[in-house]
C-alpha cells in the first residue's frame, strides 16, 4: 500500500474517532429500580399486547387527587412543584421538582399538591393494552 493511501486511511480513522467521542449530549440516570417506592418488588411482567401511555398531569395548589390504584407499571416525573403521595394505610412520600417516583401497583393511594405552586407531572404507564390507567376506590 502506498504512502498516500495510508495517510488517507489514517486521516479518516482519526476523523471517525474524533466524531464518535466528541458529542455534547449529557445523561443522568433519574431512576433505575426493581421496586415501587414502598420497596415492593416488581413481579415478572407478562404483557401480551403492551401499551405505553404518557400523560402530563397538573395538580393545582391545595388540590388532592381521589384515592385510586394502578394495576400496571407507572413512573411519575415531577417536572415542577412538590407532590406528596399518601397510601390508604398512611405511608407517605414527598417529591420535589426533578425527582422520579416508581408508583405503587395494586395499592390504593392519592397524591396532593403540598407546595405553593401547581405540580406538573409527566407519568409513563406500561401495561397490557386496555388496562385502565387508574381505578378509583
Amino acid at each position: 500500500m502506498n504512502k498516500a493511501v495510508k495517510l488517507v486511511i489514517m486521516f479518516f480513522v482519526m476523523i471517525l474517532c474524533t466524531t464518535i467521542s466528541s458529542y455534547s449530549a449529557e445523561k443522568d440516570v433519574l431512576l433505575k429500580t426493581t421496586s415501587t417506592w414502598d420497596n415492593t418488588e416488581y413481579k415478572k411482567l407478562k404483557i401480551k399486547k403492551p401499551e405505553v401511555t404518557v400523560l402530563k398531569i397538573i395538580i393545582n395548589v391545595n388540590e388532592k387527587l381521589p384515592m385510586h390504584k394502578h394495576d400496571l407499571v407507572n413512573i411519575a416525573y415531577v417536572k415542577k412543584g412538590t407532590l406528596t403521595v399518601i397510601t390508604d394505610d398512611n405511608k407517605e412520600i414527598t417529591l420535589h421538582e426533578g425527582e422520579v417516583l416508581p408508583e405503587l401497583i395494586g395499592k390504593y393511594h392519592y397524591g396532593k399538591n403540598s407546595g405553593n405552586e401547581p405540580v406538573e407531572l409527566v407519568v409513563f404507564y406500561i401495561g397490557e393494552k386496555g388496562t385502565p390507567l387508574s381505578v378509583n376506590k
